[in-house]
């Protein structure tokens, strides 16, 4: 099963893993690291690399912002890393098709395809009839 790392500045990260668990129950292989005021770049590396070790296979980090701190570093990891792939600006259908998926799939850049255009189509301007 393919490890998920869910990344971004402050708390996003795990208030996002605790909606899916909310409406589909509790997860397992996913990490998650939050980026907070204060906080160094060693300590995000450090952060990461004790994620990619605990879920100890295939990993995608789900990052919040293309560009920022989580994202940078999870690019590194990605270099660092030949089972680590990226995909900034996640959203929550996303991250529930890639849970409810994630133990079929066979490649994982497959399934980052499948995840992306389901995060694409997942928006829409909300509109009342």
């Amino acid at each position: 099963m393919t490890g998920v790392i869910i990344a971004t500045h402050g708390t996003m990260a795990s208030a996002a893993l605790e909606l899916c668990e909310m409406l589909t129950g509790t997860k397992e292989k996913v990490e998650t690291i939050g980026f907070c005021p204060g906080d160094s770049l060693e300590e995000l590396m450090e952060r990461f690399e004790k994620a990619i070790a605990a879920l100890d296979g295939p990993t995608l980090i789900l990052t919040d912002i293309k560009g920022g701190s989580p994202c940078n570093v999870a690019m590194v990891m990605q270099k660092l890393h030949e089972n680590v792939r990226v995909i900034s600006g996640f959203n929550v259908p996303l991250l529930l098709h890639l849970f409810d998926t994630r133990e079929e799939a066979e490649d994982l850049e497959e399934l980052m395809d499948e995840v992306i255009a389901v995060g694409k189509g997942a928006m829409c301007a909300a509109e009342t009839d």
